[in-house]
């Protein structure tokens, strides 16, 4: 009798024993790793590990590989866009006429100046804060106007940048008088060892044409420099001839310790999504630690998954990282649903370090509807992956028409280090039997006869990859029923050595 009474009391016990022991396989299995890079020539392992990014819960396996979690949704804040960079054909090398027809003059500019005013830069939440200027920059001065004019000019730049990064200017002329300023000209004046990306010159200037009282204009401009040490522009702006406010600004450019790239499509239609890989490397020599990373994005585009670890706050994403060794990587990425039009949708990504200066990079894509009756969408399963595995591309169809689509036939440039494993293709749950050909890195499939209204056609390409690098893989989908059907998507897959 006693054994007896004792046999629930032991299963009970036995079975309490055997859940602690899961729950705690469960959470080493799952648990993210403490480790947030790795060396450039050996990749870790990419477990699929997704969690909700609100309120973790324990990861649940996916076909996915990436190291990602889900972003849940969250009320969309506006963001300030910045203002696209002037067009080319508003933009001239100074000094000028004010006629345009007259050609440009010769001018004798001075080889340095005199120590010059110092300059009070704003001081943005997302940009560095500037250091103080050096007292003898080289290169020519403007004279500043004998009395206050009517237009005010600030001007903000990151102060440090690394050798070859673009140092962006961003300018703002406004009107402060009670009447209107016509035929206004920024000019920019900047020294030799600072490049203009397709010109010589080294004074460019914008027509802003008539400022109205309380008006003001926005300009971005980005030069570039490999030259160690302290380089300054002059900005002013001229009316009629006469110069009624001027700015000089400096940026001291240090030796290169961090690469960072973004990698991502250029292109994409209204309901699709954009997948973005940021890479970090250390090239300096020594660690880089306490490395911040942070995503802002437009109010046009939505963050749904990202890499594990990232705290999303309004309208960014961060990841703080732990140590980045010297010559490692650390790869992290970020998708977005596009779901509205957008000519210039685009993402920023900064990366601070007290060992190094801010550094950034962007990318954007433009955002169109579909055009056609056929909607063409096409991802990767595995994103990055490391020479020798394997990955796919799904690319779907849809036929928004009315009528039954006919000769639909599937075209892919296959990137380099790929080599084609598999092709199959369903049309809803039936399997197509098609005839796919390999021919110098371009895929064709056979054609699908009819595709009726409404219906699905989905592709499944499964590749292996035989070499490293970032690669494009792009579809072009045609109809027989009429040229105007052709259709071109890509995915842009990373493949670690």
């Amino acid at each position: 009798m006693p054994g007896i009474v004792n046999r629930p009391i032991l299963r009970m016990t036995s079975g309490m024993l055997l859940v602690l022991t899961l729950s705690l396989t469960a959470c080493t299995a799952f648990a993210p790793s403490q480790r947030a890079s790795w060396k450039l020539t050996d990749p870790p392992p990419l477990d699929p590990q997704n969690q909700p990014l609100n309120s973790p819960q324990p990861a649940t396996p996916n076909t996915q590989s990436r190291e990602t979690q889900r972003i849940g949704p969250q009320q969309t804040i506006p963001q300030k866009q910045e203002p696209p960079a002037p067009p080319d054909n508003d933009m001239f090398a100074v000094p000028e006429s004010i006629d345009r027809n007259q050609p440009p003059q010769p001018c004798d500019l001075p080889e340095e100046i005199p120590s010059r005013p110092r300059v009070e830069t704003p001081q943005p939440q997302m940009r560095s804060k500037p250091e103080t200027t050096p007292q003898r920059p080289s290169g020519p001065m403007m004279t500043p106007p004998a009395q206050v004019g009517p237009l005010e000019m600030t001007v903000d730049v990151i102060p440090k940048r690394q050798l070859g990064s673009g140092a962006t200017f961003y300018l703002i002329v406004k009107n402060t008088s009670n009447q209107s300023v016509r035929n206004v000209i920024l000019e920019c004046e900047f020294d030799s060892a600072l490049l203009f990306p397709g010109r010589r010159e080294k004074k460019i200037g914008q027509r802003l044409g008539t400022l109205q009282p309380g008006e003001s204009k926005e300009i971005n401009l980005t030069l570039y420099s490999d030259a160690l040490g302290n380089h300054c522009c002059r900005f002013r702006a001229i009316a009629e001839g006469e110069e009624l406010v001027w700015k000089s600004v400096c940026v001291e450019y240090v030796k290169k310790q961090l690469e960072l790239s973004v990698i991502g499509p250029s292109t994409r239609t209204i309901g699709s999504r954009a997948e973005y890989i940021i890479k970090l490397s250390n090239v300096n020599n020594v660690d880089l630690k306490n490395v911040l990373v942070s995503v802002s994005y437009d109010a046009s585009l939505i963050p749904r998954e990202a890499s594990i670890g990232s705290e999303r706050e309004s309208g960014q994403l961060k990841w703080l990282l732990d140590t980045i060794r010297v010559g490692e990587g650390v790869q992290l990425q970020v998708e977005f649903d596009c779901e509205v039009a957008a000519e210039f949708a685009c993402m920023r990504v900064n990366v601070s370090s007290p060992e190094l200066p801010d550094e950034q990079a962007s990318a954007c894509l433009k955002v169109t509807p579909t055009q056609g009756v056929l909607d063409v969408h096409v991802r990767d399963t595995k994103d990055p992956i490391a020479r020798g595995e394997e990955t796919t591309y799904e690319v779907s169809i849809e036929n928004r028409g009315l009528q039954p689509a006919r000769g639909i036939q599937l075209q892919a440039k296959i990137p380099r280090m790929f080599r084609v494993v598999s092709v199959e293709a369903h049309q809803g749950n039936q399997k197509l039997n098609l005839r796919p050909e390999v021919n110098q890195n371009t895929l064709s499939v056979s054609p699908v006869q009819e595709l009726p209204a409404d219906a699905f056609l989905r592709y499944t390409i499964q590749v292996k990859a035989i070499g490293n690098g970032d690669g494009e893989f792009e579809v072009t989908i045609t109809s027989a029923d009429s040229e105007q059907l052709e259709t071109r998507v890509s995915e842009i897959t990373t493949v670690n050595r």
